[in-house]
């Protein structure tokens, strides 16, 4: 008499969980934030246009080629105090070096950040 109360309840707990199962799963899912139409709409105001949106990327893209003509620059001066005697004059050189590394990280971030944006939306 027991086992038959026992497996009565097990099953009732199983025909339970199967129930909230097939529901959930049959429920819509949530949207995928990629292309939810809220985050288009925000995009809109943000940016107004698609044209404004291109001006704004020119111009970042433009800062780009700046920041990478400055960057090849450190970067070869960098190559030449290698087989230099490190006296006062580097370590001058070194901390305009590391003041400007971190503009360029600090750039380089927003940089990323706007590209992200950009092509997640267009």
């Amino acid at each position: 008499m027991n086992m038959r109360k026992i497996i009565g309840v097990l099953m009732a707990v199983c025909f339970v969980l199967s129930v909230t199962v097939a529901s959930v799963s049959a429920a819509p899912g949530y949207k995928d934030k990629k292309y939810d139409d809220k985050k288009k709409v925000d995009d809109k105001k943000k940016f107004g246009d698609r044209k404004k949106l291109d001006n704004v990327k020119k111009k970042w893209d433009n800062e780009k080629k700046k920041w990478d003509r400055e960057k090849k620059k450190w970067d070869n001066e960098r190559k030449k105090w290698n087989f230099k005697k490190h006296s006062k004059d580097y370590k001058r050189w070194h901390m305009l070096y590391m003041k400007w590394y971190q503009l360029y990280l600090k750039w380089l971030f927003g940089y990323n950040k706007f590209i992200c944006h950009y092509y997640k939306y267009c």
